[in-house]
């Protein structure tokens, strides 16, 4: 089986329940939780991935690492995971968890692209703005590149705009050496 497909269907199975049981967004967070954990612990990472260790053995490790952490129902799927040895699929599972979850309530991403860090007065702004005139959610990001020098560079989804003085000064120079 289609090693997407099998992450894919965990992760609407566990998105269904946490509909159910009306705790969405209490799991949304353990699965970024749990996402930024393997990120941050090559141990938890091995743990997660070798086939040396027992599963009776991994799955005391994850109640000591997360038990009263996060969600019950996200510490019985970890378990039902780890008894089905699929544990090493976790963090696909969780990736596609949070693309569903932003999916059916219609969350889209965007990013703001500028040459110094924003304010937070700033961001809100942005955020508002955005919402407001496009109608729709969105979970905003941040990133800072000095290389744009001034101006923003705003993407949602696929769409970007490029406002950056960057931009402006290479359509310029475009302009002069095609004239």
């Amino acid at each position: 089986m289609n090693n997407s497909l099998i992450t894919v269907r965990y992760a609407r199975a566990l998105f269904q329940l946490s509909e159910e049981y009306k705790i969405q967004e209490s799991v949304r967070n353990d699965m970024q939780d749990i996402l930024k954990c393997i990120a941050d612990s090559p141990e938890l990472k091995f743990l997660l991935e070798s086939p040396m260790i027992k599963g009776s053995e991994k799955s005391r490790l994850v109640n000591v690492i997360f038990k009263d952490k996060m969600q019950e129902l996200t510490l019985k799927f970890i378990h039902l995971l780890i008894d089905n040895k699929r544990e090493h699929f976790l963090p696909d599972i969780c990736r596609n968890f949070i693309s569903e979850y932003k999916h059916k309530l219609g969350i889209k991403e965007a990013s703001i692209t500028t040459a110094t860090v924003l304010g937070e007065e700033y961001k809100k702004q942005i955020y508002d703005y955005i919402t407001s005139k496009f109608n729709i959610k969105i979970e905003l990001s941040e990133k800072v590149d000095p290389a744009i020098i001034g101006g923003f560079i705003l993407r949602i989804e696929d769409e970007q705009v490029n406002a950056s003085i960057q931009a402006q000064l290479n359509k310029i120079k475009r302009e002069l050496i095609n004239s």
